[in-house]
This record gives structure tokens, sequence and C-alpha cells, in this order.
């Protein structure tokens, strides 16, 4: 009888990782990692769009440090020129749509007297369960945009995540302008579902034509692959 081994992912994720933190201090960035929500909070203030996420405030969700992450990159002078965030949830006893049917009515209806969340969401999301993380709360400061960097910083928040968690699922929210001009899938996503979140009325900062887009674990591993590899000559 032949044995055969499943092969554990994690040094390819490593050497993925690697590989994407070497292109980005090619570019002049260097990066740090936090669990420190606090400082994501006021790091975000000095940006220029200055948007937290309720999904990311303590103020709104307890974001512990074995939970959420959170990444910052810093050109030269030390200035920080982007941030993302991670958080997983265990969901094992429910679907992502009924999470969202709590969390959001948290996040959203009980802060703003306008909002009104509806329950006709993705249809994905009622399928998918287990431990699942959620990526956003991306930002880019203008100068660096448009030299392939929003793409290698977002791929290293979702090899960080599959690295700490080995999550069943990584999902974001995407405007659907950017769903249709393909950095999802330039980043790793490779499911997306028009109609993300429904909402009967949305709060006056969200958009109400978000995507559901996500990525399995296997698919982040495919990714990772894809990055470890070595680049021809």
């Amino acid at each position: 009888m032949t044995l055969i081994l499943q092969e554990d992912p994690t040094l390819v994720v490593a050497d993925a990782l690697a590989a994407l933190t070497g292109r980005i201090r090619e570019q002049g960035l260097s990066l740090q990692e936090s669990t420190d929500f606090q400082a994501f909070e006021k790091a975000v203030s000095r940006t220029e769009d200055r948007y937290l996420m309720e999904d990311f405030s303590i103020r709104f969700v307890d974001l512990h440090a074995s939970l959420a992450f959170w990444v910052g990159a810093y050109n030269g002078q030390g200035e920080l020129v982007s941030v993302q965030a991670a958080k997983i949830d265990d969901l094992k006893d429910r679907s992502l749509a009924a999470f969202w049917q709590q969390q959001q009515r948290r996040l959203f209806e009980d802060p703003h007297a306008e909002a009104r969340l509806g329950t006709a969401h993705a249809a994905e999301a009622f399928r998918m369960r287990g431990r699942i993380v959620y990526h956003g709360n991306l930002w880019l400061r203008k100068d660096i945009r448009g030299r392939g960097l929003a793409e290698l910083l977002t791929q290293t928040g979702f090899l960080l995540a599959l690295l700490k968690w080995s999550p069943d699922y990584l999902y974001g929210l995407m405007a659907q302008a950017n769903a249709m001009k393909g950095f999802g899938v330039r980043v790793g996503y490779r499911h997306f579902a028009p109609s993300g979140t429904h909402w009967i009325s949305a709060p006056a900062h969200i958009r109400p034509d978000d995507w559901l887009v996500w990525a399995t674990r296997a698919d982040l591993v495919t990714l990772a692959r894809g990055l470890a590899a070595p680049e021809p000559e």
C-alpha cells in the first residue's frame, strides 16, 4: 500500500510572503504588522480618507490579538502610506448571512436611524460556514497608487491570514466599480456575487452596490504557490 501524505502548505505560504515583501521593499516600503487596534484607529485618523470601518473599530467589535491584525506600509521617511486589516469569525454554527443579520444591525442600524438592513443577501452567503476571515479597510496614499502595490499589499494581507488561521473562507465586500475592473481577480479573490449585502436603506457612508468577493482556503494556497514559484528567466 502506498501512503500518500497531504502536503502542509506552511512553507509555500512563507515563501510566497517572502517574495511579496521583497517586491514591496524594492519599491521603497517597509511593513509592520500589529494587533493593537487603538493604534490602528490613530493610524487611520492620519490618512487622507480618515475612514475607519466599523468592523475594525474597538468601539463596536472586540478585536482580540488572536482574532484580528492590521498591516501598515511605510515609506523611506517613515510616513504611513497604506493600511489594511483582517479578522476571523468562527461561524460553524451559522452562515455568513446569519452573522450579517446580527452584526450589521449592531454596527449600522443601531447608530444610524435611517439604515434598514434587508435579508436578500448574496445566495452564497447563506452557504458559507466555518472559520471565515473578513479583509478590509484597505487604503493607499495617492502617490503610491498605480504601481501595482495595491495588489502586492492585499495579497500580503491574504497570505498572513492564511498562515495565521488557515480559514475556510476569506471574503471582502467590494464596490461594484472595482469588481468590474478586475481588481478582485488580480489580488486573489476567485468567487464573485453581485449584491453582496442587501440594504433596504443603506447608511449614508455605505455603498449599496457592494459585491461579495471571496476565496476558499484552497484558492489561497493556489495563490501562494503561484507567488512562490520562481519567475521564468
